[in-house]
């Protein structure tokens, strides 16, 4: 079995001039990011691998859950404004070794892929997780051959 967790980044800040790249976390999102990296540390969740968004938005936030979780975090170009093809191939492309994948990215991506993968209509807000497990290889993952195994979200713990 393998499980994929996507996690969206946590909320930006869309007014700071800077590039797209370089949009920073909001108040609410640096609040958000460890609160929710917690909720997941509680499930005793620890992925092999964490592979994030090189944006500012998408790395702060990844490294709120690498700290809380201990896992190896690598920045990767590919995951900015990456499609959802070219998602699914990253994730097809993984090593049959890596049991448990957490990609850290953006909107509207994660949440089509989610709900491709898992055959599901799902919301995915600001700082959202949504773990898929498979029953196949990486290289098998297709649409709807995934199952949610869990989805959580800053205010549905509130």
């Amino acid at each position: 079995m393998h499980t994929l967790t996507l996690l969206r980044h946590a909320k930006s800040d869309p007014s700071v001039d800077v590039t797209d790249r370089k949009r920073p976390l909001n108040k609410q999102g640096i609040r958000d990011a460890p609160v929710m990296a917690k909720r997941l540390q509680k499930r005793g969740y620890m992925p092999d691998i964490m592979i994030s968004s090189y944006a500012l938005r998408a790395e702060t936030t990844a490294k709120a859950f690498a700290d809380a979780l201990g896992s190896e975090l690598v920045l990767d170009k590919a995951l900015y404004n990456v499609d959802e093809t070219s998602a699914i191939n990253i994730i097809r492309a993984m090593d049959e070794d890596v049991k448990d994948l957490m990609l850290i990215g953006h909107n509207p991506t994660w949440e089509v892929l989610a709900g491709y993968l898992s055959g599901s209509d799902i919301t995915l807000p600001a700082c959202a997780i949504v773990q898929i497990s498979f029953e196949c290889a990486w290289k098998k993952v297709d649409g709807g051959s995934g199952k949610i195994l869990y989805f959580d979200y800053p205010k549905k713990g509130k």
